[in-house]
C-alpha cells in the first residue's frame, strides 16, 4: 500500500482560495441559498471557518469534537479568521511526522495525518466552490487547485460515503458537457454544477 501524497503545498493553497472567496461576499448575499440544501450563504462561512480551524487543530494532533455545530463569525470577520486559520494550518503540519500521526475522527474512523490533510483539501476546496458558485465569484477558483482537489475526491471517497440524503456525501451526478473543473468537482460530490 502507498502512502498517501503530501498535499500540503494544495492545503495552504486552498486556505488561500477560501480566503479570496469569502473576501468577495456582499452582506446582501447572507441570505442567499448554496449548493448544500441545508446552508445559506451565512452558515457556509459559518462552517468555512469551523472546518477551517479543525484541521489546523488536527495538525497539531488535537482530537476533533463531535461537535460539529460552526460558531458564527461576522462576515467582516472571516476573511482574517480563514487567513489566520490558514497561518495556523500551516505551521502546524509543517512537521512531517504530523503526516504519520493518527487521530481517530468523531465517526470513529482512523487516519493517518496525510490522509487528514486530503479529507481538509477536498472539505475547503469545495466549500470554497460552493460559496462562488452562490455568489457568482467561480472566477476566483484556481483551476490547478481543482485538477489536485477533483484527484484527492477520487481517491479518498468511498462509495459508502454517500447516501441519498447526502451525508455525507450525496450520489455523484453527471457533470455537463463541456464542464469545468470545479464542475466536475461539484458533480463527483454529489452537487448540481450548474
Amino acid at each position: 500500500m502507498t502512502s498517501p501524497p503530501d498535499l500540503r503545498p494544495q492545503l495552504a493553497s486552498a486556505y488561500d482560495q477560501a480566503v479570496a472567496v469569502a473576501s468577495a461576499v456582499q452582506a446582501g448575499q447572507l441570505a442567499d441559498p448554496t449548493p448544500c440544501p441545508a446552508m445559506d450563504v451565512r452558515a457556509l462561512l459559518d462552517h468555512l471557518v469551523f472546518a477551517a480551524r479543525r484541521a489546523a487543530g488536527l495538525g497539531r494532533g488535537e482530537t476533533p469534537s463531535a461537535d460539529f455545530a460552526a460558531p458564527h463569525v461576522d462576515l467582516v470577520d472571516v476573511p482574517s479568521a480563514l487567513r489566520d486559520a490558514g497561518t495556523d494550518a500551516t505551521a502546524a503540519w509543517s512537521d512531517d511526522a504530523a503526516l504519520d500521526r493518527t487521530i481517530t475522527m468523531p465517526w470513529g474512523e482512523t487516519y493517518p495525518g496525510a490522509a487528514l490533510v486530503g479529507i481538509y483539501l477536498v472539505e475547503l476546496a469545495t466549500h470554497s466552490w460552493d460559496l462562488a458558485h452562490a455568489t457568482g465569484n467561480t472566477s476566483l477558483l484556481d483551476d490547478q487547485l481543482g485538477n489536485a482537489t477533483l484527484d484527492c475526491a477520487r481517491e479518498s471517497i468511498r462509495p459508502e460515503y454517500r447516501t441519498p440524503e447526502g451525508e455525507p456525501f450525496g450520489p455523484e451526478v453527471e457533470a455537463p458537457d463541456p464542464a469545468t473543473v470545479w464542475e466536475r468537482l461539484a458533480a463527483f460530490m454529489g452537487r448540481l454544477p450548474r
